[in-house]
């Protein structure tokens, strides 16, 4: 079976991912150095790969149905790559019950492994350690919908994304009503209908930048149950621009946008703290997270601590003495973001210096 994704957010597939075990594993990984409409460079390394697994699982000494079985829904997920799309990167992730195809915004290492579990947790910290936000385009003719990462614009498409505002202007439209009623109460349901979109694909906290008609923009900040997540607006007619045109757009305010979003975000930790709903430091913060208490875990971009975490893995420690029977931990900060982002939390990144007083890092908890 394919796995059913709620989110329709790259990190959130990779969590998914994350968490899936099984024999024998196949992570096809593979960078697109010259996108293409035809990318037939990348259908040939594509090729190679599962070849280059179906060796490793015959050194294995699996069973050759199994293997047998795993080179066709290796060939298959091939043959369903979306090879026309301008991506920098694909991963293909074949189990004998998973079978996903991810793309890439950002450029990723190419990789072959065949393993008990799926070669995740580089390119979820690669994704995570990036500004993400949403765009959200409103238009008569056309919604359009795409998640951000840095840089970089990928657009999601889904028959989940509601049309645009003339299909419910369509819908509205009687003989005798008052057309500036009509046309009111039609553009009044389109954007309820997009914030309950967003509200059911995107995190709680994920920043919104919103592209379209003066109008159109305008509806949607008064009826939306989460006018905290936009992060600002662009105004103009972008339907028909083609993703990088669109990217180029949002480029050019994305420095401001992210110096608002990190001013958001540590303005909400002072209602946590008020609470008492929050740990501060690397040591408080993964004995939460070990005790699945972690919701939110803000963090200095480029902090990083060595550790030691104790055998039943609830504590963290800087002396292996300390920790008889424990892991090391070369980089304890992505580890711990690993864990939030597997329970189902969110991870964010500030500023170097804005949490100093926190030790560096602030854990925003799921109980007082």
């Amino acid at each position: 079976m394919t796995l059913a994704n709620k989110n329709f957010g790259l990190q959130e597939k990779l969590v998914e991912l994350l968490q899936r075990k099984e024999t024998p594993s196949v992570s096809l990984i593979f960078r697109n150095e010259n996108p293409s409409l035809d990318n037939d460079k990348l259908r040939l390394k594509i090729k190679d790969g599962i070849k280059k697994a179906v060796k490793e699982m015959e050194s294995m000494e699996l069973d050759k149905r199994l293997i047998q079985n795993m080179e066709e829904r290796l060939e298959k997920a091939a043959s369903e790559v979306q090879y026309h799309n301008y991506l920098k990167g694909v991963g293909l992730f074949v189990s004998p019950h998973v079978k996903e195809i991810v793309y890439f915004p950002i450029d990723i290492k190419p990789k072959v492994v065949v393993d008990d579990s799926f070669e995740i947790r580089d390119l979820l910290l690669a994704v995570n350690r990036r500004f993400q936000y949403d765009v959200l385009l409103l238009n008569k003719k056309k919604t359009r919908f795409f998640n951000g990462f840095g840089k970089q614009l990928q657009e999601v498409l889904s028959s989940d994304i509601p049309a645009g505002a003339e299909d419910f202007l369509k819908r509205e439209n009687r003989a005798g009503e008052d057309p500036a009623k009509t046309e009111s109460l039609a553009i009044e349901k389109y954007v309820r209908a997009l914030d309950h979109f967003l509200r059911l694909h995107t995190p709680m906290q994920m920043p919104l930048i919103l592209l379209g008609d003066v109008k159109l923009l305008g509806y949607f900040k008064k009826y939306t149950r989460r006018p905290n997540k936009i992060l600002g607006k662009i105004e103009g007619s972008y339907h028909k621009e083609s993703v990088s045109e669109i990217s180029e757009k949002v480029n050019e305010s994305l420095q401001a946008f992210s110096e608002k979003w990190e001013d958001q975000l540590l303005e909400s930790m002072k209602e946590e703290i008020d609470r008492l709903r929050y740990v501060s430091g690397i040591q408080e913060a993964w004995q939460a997270a070990a005790m699945k208490e972690a919701r939110t875990l803000i963090t200095e971009r480029g902090y990083k601590v060595p550790g030691y975490s104790t055998a039943d893995g609830l504590f963290l420690v800087f002396d292996p003495e300390f920790a008889p029977g424990g892991n090391q931990h070369e980089d304890a900060v992505d580890d711990l973001i690993e864990m939030v982002l597997a329970q189902g939390g969110e991870s964010y990144f500030v500023a170097p210096g804005k949490l100093e007083k926190f030790g560096h890092i602030f854990l925003q908890t799921r109980y007082a």
